[in-house]
């Protein structure tokens, strides 16, 4: 059962209450329904039931309020376009494994540069693994002119792919022709990497 005390957010009574008189009663398991109410607690009414992707509960000191969530906007897209970005992906490559790589703007520099490498290794005809990757877990890998190559090219298109869903969301292009979704951020609408 949820408790108020001065119109406080209605929690589960804490393990010490003070009564009246001063004198501080533990463990709730054994407080009486006098003793909750003597210290200031009145029993809270249930939450009632709401969306939290469309809905915010609220307390307003004596009752719950449940509101509609503004709709998420175009900034709410990039943040969370940026946030996914950022937090990257693990990329499998033919031939070696699994790589997770980050995607912060330093993170892509060094993507670059590391692809400009391979580029001339390859040109150079050397296929021994040479390139060192240092990974999203602080693994380092050598790789292949080919592998190096492979993974830069499919951690591009992975950030191409979740930029392009956040601009389908914002222009309201397939399938979000009603808009940006309330639950935008979840992971069914956004690119997972490809292997």
């Amino acid at each position: 059962m949820l408790y108020t005390r001065n119109g406080s957010w209605p929690a589960p009574v804490p393990y010490a209450i003070t009564l009246a008189s001063g004198f501080i009663r533990t463990d709730p398991e054994s407080f009486t329904a006098g003793e909750i109410a003597d210290a200031g607690f009145v029993a809270a009414p249930d939450a009632p039931a709401y969306e939290p992707a469309t809905e915010h509960l609220g307390w307003d000191g004596a009752a719950w309020t449940v509101t509609a969530l503004p709709p998420p906007t175009g900034d709410d897209v990039n943040a969370e376009r940026d946030r996914r970005i950022e937090a990257g992906a693990t990329f499998v490559v033919a031939g070696y494994g699994p790589v997770p790589l980050q995607g912060r703007l330093k993170d892509q520099i060094n993507l670059q540069s590391r692809l400009i490498a391979a580029q001339g290794a390859k040109a150079a005809g050397i296929t021994d693994p040479i390139l060192l990757l240092r990974d999203a877990a602080d693994v380092n890998h050598m790789l292949t002119a080919d592998q190096m190559i492979e993974l830069v090219t499919k951690g591009v298109a992975w950030i191409e792919a979740v930029m392009q869903v956040s601009w389908n969301m914002k222009d309201g292009v397939a399938p979000f022709e009603a808009g940006i979704p309330p639950d935008y951020a979840e992971n069914t609408y956004w690119p997972q990497p490809a292997t």
